[in-house]
């Protein structure tokens, strides 16, 4: 499964202990550094969306910018087994099933 080649205009930003963490709302990203191996933390905002927040590390930051630029490939059983958990995180943060 190849990414999607739309600009995503996820953040860095840093936190007050000097934890540089990439932050991004999109579940197809996030789905896809699930598939490989990178854990986020789900946080729920106001709005109800919920945003998926990593610790940047060099490794992150380029399956980043690999997804972003289309260049990025990753099993279809994998990215799919990742979606479905990342969606069951989501729908438990918000309180329902899906």
């Amino acid at each position: 499964m190849t990414s999607r080649k739309t600009p995503l205009g996820p953040c860095i930003e840093q936190l007050p202990q000097s934890d540089a963490t990439f932050v991004t709302d999109h579940l197809a990203l996030a789905a896809f550094l699930v598939s490989r191996g990178y854990e986020p933390t789900l946080v729920p905002t106001q709005s109800s969306k919920i945003l998926f927040s990593f610790s940047a590390t060099p490794p992150l930051n380029a399956a980043v910018v690999a997804y972003s630029n289309g260049s990025a490939q990753v099993e279809p059983t994998a990215y799919n087994t990742a979606r479905v958990h990342l969606r069951k995180q989501m729908d438990a943060l918000k309180g329902g099933i899906r």
